[in-house]
């Protein structure tokens, strides 16, 4: 049985987790560890491969790959005792940055984190739509779930292969998707109680960013237990130009359109028509739907 398990995706970012994960298997191994590398070559390959390697008892998976990939693996890890690794090499990265691994670590750095970093426990969350399916199909996501406007933006860059990448990427996004976006009618129902009006968008932070480094939710933990939601009323394409600067610094909450709240589950309604609902950069699926945290379902290897 191998210590690690690296598993890569080509397509991330930069198209560079190959060599990544290549040279953070050498390292390894010249610390003598035992290394099986994988490479993915299709959506779900990455959850295959996290789930043998965690029923075979390997007690450290390895995505190398960016928030889509650490979602599929997180996803197979949930609830059990394998632990998840990163080797930060996508187009946002904000799980990793999150738990303080910036993209620009080296991999030597990124190496030592995996060899004598310490295990956190972190929450995940799970989507269910609709909201009375079985739990076997659920799906799991790592940072924030996204509904409205950013969904659609997140949906925009997620289907094209754009030479930008990260914020650079989202904020194109955002203004080809704003030439033709209308606020959807959305019920949201939680811990707080029932809002039901046309919104901008809501996203439901388990961690603080998205699209790079954007702190739509910017007081949201990953070990905390609950989410932290963010809606905006629907506002003028004007006054959205206007907000975004201030999501870079997360001090776009003081804007009266904008709205925080905190849940450990959310209910979510749109009565005009399915609308879609995205989250680490990939799409979970459509409304009505469910959001619940898992807490400390996730066992990570932190700086």
């Amino acid at each position: 049985m191998s210590d690690f398990v690296i598993i890569a995706n080509p397509a991330s970012g930069t198209q560079a987790a190959p060599w990544l994960a290549t040279r953070a298997r050498e390292l390894l191994q010249a610390a003598g560890k035992s290394v099986e590398l994988r490479l993915t070559s299709g959506r779900g390959d990455a959850r295959t491969f996290a789930a043998e390697a965690a029923a075979q008892g390997v007690p450290a998976v390895v995505g190398c790959g960016g928030d889509g990939t650490q979602q599929e693996i997180a996803t197979a890890l949930d609830g059990g005792a394998t632990t998840l690794g990163l080797l930060p090499s996508g187009r946002c990265n904000d799980f990793a940055r999150a738990l303080g691994l910036a993209r620009e670590a080296t991999p030597e750095s990124l190496v030592n984190v995996l060899l004598a970093g310490r295990r956190r426990a972190l929450d995940l969350g799970a989507f269910r739509s609709p909201p009375d399916c079985a739990p076997s199909g659920e799906k799991r996501f790592l940072t924030v779930a996204t509904l409205g406007f950013d969904s659609e933006v997140s949906r925009f860059v997620e289907t094209r292969r754009l030479w930008l990448k990260g914020t650079p990427a989202y904020l194109y996004g955002v203004v080809r998707v704003l030439l033709r976006f209308r606020a959807p009618l959305v019920r949201l129902q939680g811990d707080f109680g029932v809002r039901e009006e046309r919104l901008l968008l809501a996203a439901t932070g388990n961690a603080p960013s998205y699209g790079g480094a954007m702190l739509i939710t910017p007081g949201a933990k990953l070990d905390d237990g609950v989410f932290q939601v963010c809606i905006v009323k629907e506002v003028s394409a004007w006054t959205v130009l206007r907000i975004l600067p201030r999501v870079l610094k997360g001090t776009h909450v003081t804007h009266p359109a904008v709205t925080l709240l905190e849940t450990r589950t959310l209910d979510i309604a749109t009565p005009d028509g399915p609308q879609w609902v995205c989250a680490d950069g990939e799409t979970l699926g459509q409304t009505p739907c469910r959001l619940e945290v898992r807490p400390k379902a996730l066992q990570a290897l932190v700086p």
